[in-house]
């Protein structure tokens, strides 16, 4: 079957995958110098069985990336603004958290020789470049505002509907979604080399204030009584799905999933507080 067929089955779906082109080429490289690097840390680390628990979380990270950047989300995301709108939430709101609370950049920086190693480790000192880059920008004040404003002008209808044209400004779309949505994370999860400066009760309000904006973002392409995003005007009617159908279910993804992801972390965070709290007794 064709990917311009129009696709009837979850099966027919899930059988898409692509393997070619930069976007693919790049998460192929990243998934090798993690795997290659895990196994090198494995071989010197002291708890294995603790390791390997972190490990098999940046795996599953790398799992639903996959899914999102090499899979059917990508390959009928041309097609589909329902994928299209599932590919970013896979990479931002999911993918990118899960992969990040397995501590990746240590993990990824020992797969690289030993004086490429000495020379990147330098940069992540206190005065080096990269780490003073990642401090400034991984700033509540900074991560939360860019990433919103990333986000809704990716969804303005021509930058959007550019991106379904133009291989490059696809590209371009996902890694700026994908490094701005690792920005935004870092004060919840506090990866290395950069810690959090949030409490619990401000990782609450940094998170309830995002809620909203993307809340509103996802009302407008639901409630939208015309298409908004005329790119996908022709394309085949997966699913038996009408362009207008189907930019509403892409809309109730980013409306409902997306934010309840939001409101679980919230969740999660809370009882974590009320624990904390509970410790000091």
């Amino acid at each position: 079957m064709n990917e311009s067929d129009p696709i009837k089955s979850f099966f027919d779906f899930i059988s898409h995958w692509n393997f070619t082109g930069i976007q693919s080429t790049l998460f192929l490289f990243l998934l090798g110098t993690y795997v290659l690097g895990s196994i090198k840390l494995y071989l010197k680390s002291i708890n294995k069985t603790e390791f390997i628990k972190k490990t098999v979380v940046g795996l599953f990270g790398f799992f639903i990336l996959g899914l999102a950047l090499v899979g059917p989300l990508d390959v009928f995301s041309g097609e589909l603004f329902s994928a299209h709108m599932a590919q970013h939430i896979f990479v931002v709101i999911i993918g990118a958290p899960i992969l990040m609370a397995s501590n990746p950049m240590a993990t990824m920086i020992w797969s690289l020789p030993k004086y490429f190693r000495y020379g990147i480790s330098i940069t992540l000192t206190k005065k080096g470049f990269v780490k003073r880059v990642l401090v400034i920008f991984t700033n509540p004040k900074i991560a939360l505002p860019v990433f919103v404003v990333t986000l809704w002008g990716w969804h303005i209808p021509e930058a959007y509907n550019a991106s379904l044209v133009n291989d490059y400004i696809h590209l371009i779309m996902h890694i700026s979604l994908a490094v701005t949505g690792i920005f935004f994370w870092w004060p919840i999860i506090g990866s290395a080399p950069i810690r959090t400066p949030l409490s619990y009760p401000q990782k609450l309000v940094y998170l309830l204030l995002v809620v909203t904006p993307t809340a509103a973002l996802a009302a407008i392409i639901t409630l939208s009584d015309h298409v908004i995003y005329t790119g996908y005007i022709g394309s085949p009617k997966h699913f038996g799905l009408s362009v207008l159908e189907d930019q509403r279910i892409g809309g109730l993804l980013m409306w409902l999933p997306g934010n309840f992801i939001y409101l679980s972390t919230m969740t999660i965070i809370f009882f974590k507080w009320f624990s904390n709290e509970e410790k000091k007794f």
